[in-house]
């Protein structure tokens, strides 16, 4: 893959990581007050499978700077 395409690929990933989150507290703040507290609850799991795939991430980049083939 050149250059010019992983910074694309990387690009696109940057603006979904932002988009998903904005999207869901916009449904959030839209919502009627009953619904919220559910919504609410999706949003926490959105955020904690975001975290450990951030962190399984940062393991992986960092086990393959230390670990090299």
């Amino acid at each position: 893959m050149d250059t010019s395409k992983l910074l694309m690929v990387l690009m696109g990933e940057v603006l979904i990581a932002i988009g998903v989150p904005l999207l869901a507290i916009a449904r959030y703040l839209l919502a009627p007050n009953e619904k919220k507290s559910r919504i609410a609850r999706g949003i926490k799991v959105i955020a904690i499978v975001w975290m450990a795939v951030g962190v399984l991430i940062y393991i992986r980049a960092f086990l393959g700077s230390i670990i090299k083939p």
